[in-house]
């Protein structure tokens, strides 16, 4: 007897007392002991319901119910979809077999009953029941665990109450976008509050999608808490990081990454990137769209690695768009890439009576990428907005938005 079956909960369903007893017998000297009993179809399905059975001896022929009835009936029910139902039969017809398995018999014994035959289909059969059973609670934890990871990712961006505080310091407004390619991904995007109303803005996309990308984004989370008195000079800040990642992160592991420094007073962009997607900068009410330079090493793939400071007029009336590849890059219907040609020509369409949000939205229409459309890669997009559309006066909820939820072209959170 193989270890953990010998409590096994068996159900004996047939109309005919001695074949119970015979059954019965055979499967006791073999030491299974949890042994239940019923004389016919109707009494099966409520013994179904309160003995649970692990495995189910069901006859063929029954006066209330003909077995094939009962198949049905408990194939209906979730909780017994994939039980092991063995049905005993005279009958070996093979349209009497086709009907039999059709209606959701695991397998059939032959009537009379051979012993040996009877022992093997039933621990062959409660075999499987315990795998499946072991590997349904092992996907079940899993997603448990995963959607609690999902949770905690979604955590690490920025919260309202901090976009808020943003825009209403510096008198713009910011709207975001992030939807994963999968349950979890390996971007991640936040807001650092600095001083004097000035506050940093990062993207980050590690190599990869799933558990180990998504470890990945709460080890940099932390060293960027960490280095809280470089959050002022991005590329010490990317310097430090760099450092720190490489000794943390695997072979062939590494993240693109774009920080940028908001100073609102005195109307100044600083910024560093680490191989990170360039940023989409409009200067002020006249200007058009263009690319900022991006240059350097992602971070976590060389030591020793410094990365520059670069500096750009970010005066009222300004947009700047962060982004990764996922945008760019994502494959319309047509398999066709936007690019970033395409992003700044759609930019340029953008007039400053749009908000953040539907600048995002209208740069994910023009991508081909709707709330439906399955993502090739992590997607995450931050716009932040000085132009002349903004109105002081306006209401919260239009003076600093974050999009954790499905927005109204791109979907996500």
């Amino acid at each position: 007897m193989p270890e953990g079956l010998a409590d096994a909960r068996i159900l004996i369903a047939d109309d005919d007392p001695l074949c119970r007893r015979l059954v019965a017998g055979v499967l006791r000297a073999q030491k299974f002991t949890n042994i239940e009993f019923a004389e016919g179809g109707l009494s099966a399905m409520e013994q179904v319901r309160r003995f649970r059975p692990d495995l189910l001896l069901l006859d063929m022929q029954m006066p209330d119910m003909s077995g094939l009835d009962v198949c049905r009936q408990i194939r209906a029910q979730p909780d017994f979809a994939d039980a092991p139902i063995l049905v005993q039969t005279a009958t070996v017809d093979r349209k009497k077999m086709g009907e039999l398995f059709a209606a959701g018999a695991s397998d059939f014994l032959s009537k009379p009953i051979n012993p040996s035959e009877l022992i093997a289909r039933v621990v062959v059969h409660l075999e499987r029941w315990n795998s499946l059973r072991a590997l349904r609670d092992y996907r079940e934890r899993i997603s448990r665990e995963v959607e609690a990871a999902r949770r905690m990712q979604v955590e690490l961006l920025p919260d309202p109450i901090t976009l808020q505080w943003a825009a209403r310091t510096a008198d713009l407004r910011i709207a975001s976008y992030n939807r994963p390619s999968s349950e979890l991904g390996g971007d991640l995007w936040g807001m650092l509050p600095i001083s004097n109303g000035a506050f940093g803005i990062f993207l980050a996309d590690f190599t990869g999608h799933g558990i180990n990308a998504a470890l990945n984004t709460f080890r940099l989370h932390a060293l960027i808490h960490e280095y809280k008195a470089l959050h002022h000079d991005p590329g010490a800040l990317l310097s430090m990081l760099n450092e720190r990642l490489v000794r943390l992160l695997r072979i062939g592991q590494f993240a693109t990454f774009m920080y940028v420094v908001v100073d609102h007073r005195a109307g100044v962009l600083k910024s560093a990137s680490a191989g990170a997607p360039p940023a989409l900068l409009v200067q002020g009410m006249k200007g058009r769209a263009r690319l900022c330079d991006s240059s350097g090493f992602p971070l976590g793939v060389e030591r020793g690695v410094r990365y520059r400071t670069s500096r750009r007029k970010f005066p009222l009336g300004s947009l700047l768009l962060l982004f990764s590849d996922g945008l760019s890059e994502f494959p319309d219907a047509d398999g066709k890439r936007i690019g970033d040609d395409g992003l700044l020509a759609t930019l340029d369409t953008c007039g400053p009576a749009l908000t953040p949000q539907e600048v995002i939205d209208r740069l994910c229409a023009a991508a081909g990428m709707t709330e439906g459309s399955p993502l090739p890669d992590d997607t995450t997009i931050v716009c932040i907005d000085r132009r002349a559309g903004h109105r002081p006066n306006d209401g919260l909820r239009d003076r600093a938005t974050t999009q954790p939820v499905a927005s109204s072209s791109c979907g996500g959170r």
